[in-house]
């Protein structure tokens, strides 16, 4: 039996959105501080995937539970509630030391007042904590950001390969595996990284990107290639690491794992035009889903995925459903806590008038005033969020016109057909729907869909990255900077 100390600490941090984060963000979705004495009923449940009691315990290990923490993607976290995180996390370790290696659940893209590196920076602390000969191991996001200074300062880097991310379980597992291995005297890996010039999200549920992830999880079979993760970054964190990476764990010939990492990077970068999605106006997405006479479409507004940092109120698809004068629409959820506190105090069955999204900004578009009938209220709704049920929280279903629009009270991207089907929309029945999504909508409604559409109208999170005013990013870069691309004297192209 060894002893490990597991924390997990996820924000995923955009400096465009409107919504200021803070340690109350952080209670509201999820926090265990077990030093601080905060959600010890926390300990062992599932969060973004990852459960470190089970995983360990399974195994016949012994787990020291520390910070388990995660807010809804939003601006930097304050510079004081990050230092009581960060404290906590290195609080949990001290006490629980001696530990025989160290397994850390880190999103990658988080971002605090004044520190850029939110990963770098705890890898680093907990380095110097538990010294050169403990192996630390990170699991992270694909779309994180990755430093120099958290390669430097762990043993082994594993990220999550699927979008949506259905695999995080399976490669903390593997990340555990690795720092066994490490423990029973194996060598530990080395970490070999190539940054790809590219800003981008990449769907894997789309050829050529789901070629991609087979092939490096092909990869991994061969016996001194211990893991492969290629990654996304995340451009709206607009820091000095911003974009795409290679990342190998290997043992064995390090001149030959170089040249594997060289080869996937060199395929990553010439896919670039085939892995970006269409994306198209609010106007053109609704009349092309209403072009389409077989089944369900599913349009994603990835501009206001709250999972991005958006705040989830923009008006833009909703205008134009409604402009439409179709039936058997819906749409979800629009983050209105006023206008769910009025639908709850009408009752269902009343009819008001209500003012409608568009309170947090210009990119949300204007606020639309309508004649709704309320038809369902629930505070006790819940959606399977990435491996977990997570509450919804106070939310309405109204109607106006052929349009049917949830709203909610608690700001969260929508994962599941629960965030219409807890309200009483039968998902199958309606034509069109309308998520407030990037992607992770996918696994519960690709069964279901016979077409889904990615719309890009104005929003926080501004997919033209020409658009978008980067102060911090690597430079150049892809598809902000035209190829051939050099960099560090290599040519990208």
């Amino acid at each position: 039996m060894m002893k490990a100390y597991c924390a997990t600490l996820i924000h995923e941090t955009s400096r465009w959105s409107p919504i200021p984060t803070s340690l109350e963000d952080y209670r509201r979705n999820f926090l265990y501080a077990p030093v601080a004495g905060e959600g010890l009923h926390l300990r062992d449940e599932t969060f973004v995937g990852v459960n470190w009691n089970d995983i360990f315990v399974r195994r016949g290990h012994d787990a020291a539970i520390g910070l388990i923490a995660g807010a809804e993607p939003g601006r930097p976290t304050s510079a004081a509630d990050y230092a009581f995180l960060k404290d906590e996390l290195l609080a949990g370790l001290r006490a629980a030391m001696p530990v025989d290696m160290v397994a850390l659940f880190l999103h990658g893209a988080q971002v605090a007042e004044g520190v850029d590196d939110c990963n770098g920076d705890i890898a680093a602390a907990v380095r110097e904590i538990v010294g050169p000969r403990v192996p630390v191991g990170v699991v992270f996001d694909l779309h994180g950001n990755i430093s120099d200074r958290l390669i430097e300062s762990v043993d082994v880097l594993v990220s999550c390969l699927e979008y949506p991310h259905t695999d995080f379980g399976d490669r903390a597992e593997q990340m555990v595996s690795l720092l066994e291995d490490i423990c029973s005297g194996h060598p530990a890996p080395f970490i070999i990284r190539r940054r790809v010039p590219m800003l981008g999200t990449y769907f894997t549920t789309r050829s050529p990107m789901r070629e991609l992830v087979d092939w490096a999880r092909a990869l991994e079979q061969q016996p001194d290639i211990k893991a492969v993760s290629i990654t996304h970054g995340f451009a709206w964190s607009d820091v000095k690491d911003c974009g795409a990476n290679v990342i190998v764990c290997a043992t064995g010939d390090r001149h030959a794992a170089e040249q594997l990492a060289d080869t996937v990077a060199e395929r990553y970068f010439r896919a670039r035009d085939l892995i970006r999605t269409p994306r198209i106006s609010a106007h053109e997405a609704v009349a092309e889903a209403l072009a389409h006479k077989d089944g369900l479409v599913v349009i994603a507004d990835t501009a206001d995925n709250p999972g991005g940092g958006a705040p989830g109120d923009s008006t833009h698809l909703l205008r134009e459903l409604l402009a439409s004068g179709a039936d058997r629409l819906a749409i979800g959820m629009i983050w209105d806590p006023i206008a769910v506190e009025f639908a709850c105090k009408a009752g269902v069955g009343a009819e008001l008038d209500l003012r409608i999204g568009g309170k947090t900004g210009a990119t949300s578009g204007a606020p639309v005033d309508l004649k709704v009938r309320v038809l369902s209220y629930r505070d006790d709704a819940q959606q399977m969020a990435q491996g977990a049920f997570s509450a919804i929280g106070p939310a309405a279903l109204v109607e106006a016109g052929g349009v049917r629009i949830v709203l909610c009270a608690r700001r969260q991207q929508v994962f599941d057909k629960a965030c219409f089907e807890e309200f009483g929309v039968d998902v199958t029945a309606c034509r069109v729907i309308v998520v407030k999504s990037h992607q992770h909508f996918m696994e519960s409604f690709a069964p279901v869909a016979s077409k889904v559409i990615y719309a890009t109208p104005p929003g926080a999170v501004n997919m033209n990255y020409r658009e978008v005013a980067f102060s911090r990013i690597p430079r150049p870069i892809y598809p902000v900077d035209d190829a051939p691309i050099e960099i560090a004297g290599r040519r990208w192209s």
